[in-house]
């Protein structure tokens, strides 16, 4: 007998020892959510930095419209002239890489924009969109897939983890800026509380 086995939206078609020399009757089908396996939805606050080049190749607004048509929440928004003291602490990671004075003096070089959005999973989701950080290695239909070339100029910036958007939300953004409030579309967009 052949066995199915779903994992949440994952389909497994296991195989019993007779395939394929002889057919096995109907399928059976398995069920299971194991929590380890299946990531709830989390509602998240993440960091989206529209970075000069997109500000000056007049990329900002489309590449916003499409983390709200995706359902995302905008929570803070902001233009931004960045000075060396906030480059460098937003590049810390990078600080003894030979690369960090270039990503200093690009993301000084021009006013970018801050964004704070929220929403469910929206880190992964973010990360999902923006795609890979070498545009010649994104999907089409990311940002960075259908509007980036080269790496020093790929757009946008995204956090990579809980800790790290919370991190880099406390550095962009002083406290009173993001903002709570209802949005009458999430009823359409996300999935009732449980």
């Amino acid at each position: 007998m052949r066995t199915a086995i779903i994992v949440g939206r994952t389909l497994t078609l296991v195989r019993c020892d007779c395939w394929p020399a002889a057919p096995c009757g109907p399928a059976t089908v398995q069920r299971i959510n194991p929590p380890a396996l299946v990531p709830p939805n989390v509602n998240e606050r993440t960091l989206v930095l529209v970075k000069p080049d997109g500000v000056q190749r007049l990329l900002a607004g489309r590449i916003i419209a499409r983390f709200e048509e995706r359902g995302l929440k905008i929570v803070g928004l902001k233009l931004v002239q960045v000075d060396r003291e906030l480059a460098e602490r937003h590049y810390a990671v990078h600080r003894e890489k030979p690369f960090f004075g270039g990503l200093v003096d690009f993301i000084t070089s021009s006013p970018l924009v801050a964004l704070a959005l929220d929403g469910p999973n929206a880190i992964a989701v973010v990360r999902a969109m923006v795609g890979a950080t070498r545009p010649h290695e994104a999907a089409p239909g990311t940002i960075r897939g259908d509007l980036a070339l080269e790496t020093a100029q790929n757009l946008i910036h995204a956090s990579d983890g809980p800790e790290t958007a919370a991190t880099e939300l406390d550095l962009w953004f002083r406290a009173g800026e993001l903002l709570d409030y209802e949005r009458d579309i999430d009823r359409w967009a996300l999935a009732p509380p449980e």
